[in-house]
């Protein structure tokens, strides 16, 4: 297998990336946030009945919130390699003068 050479994204490209990871970092501290929220800050938990759903809450909510940031990456970086080998196809197919009349 031949060495794969990964070309710097273009100015589009590393704004996506940037502007993806800013998101990712905006997520992780939302659900580091999430995931901090103690119970016992929304008063007694023997008179309020949704104590025990913020328990549940705040770590679903946190796990979504960090599975998401996770899934920004991913997607941002398969759009990415999909766009590098789409514009590797069109200059292999591009690369020779194929019309016999142009000789």
């Amino acid at each position: 297998m031949p060495p794969r050479v990964t070309l710097p994204p273009t100015t589009s490209d590393a704004r996506r990336i940037k502007r993806s990871r800013m998101l990712s970092y905006a997520l992780v501290v939302l659900a580091a946030v999430a995931f901090s929220l103690r119970p016992e800050l929304f008063g007694d938990p023997q008179t309020q009945p949704a104590h025990a759903l913020l328990h549940v809450w705040r770590i679903v909510v946190g796990i979504v919130l960090g599975v998401s940031a996770l899934a920004v990456q991913v997607v941002v970086g398969v759009r990415w390699r999909a766009d590098l080998r789409r514009d590797a196809a069109d200059d292999r197919e591009a690369a020779g003068n194929r019309a016999p009349g142009d000789r």
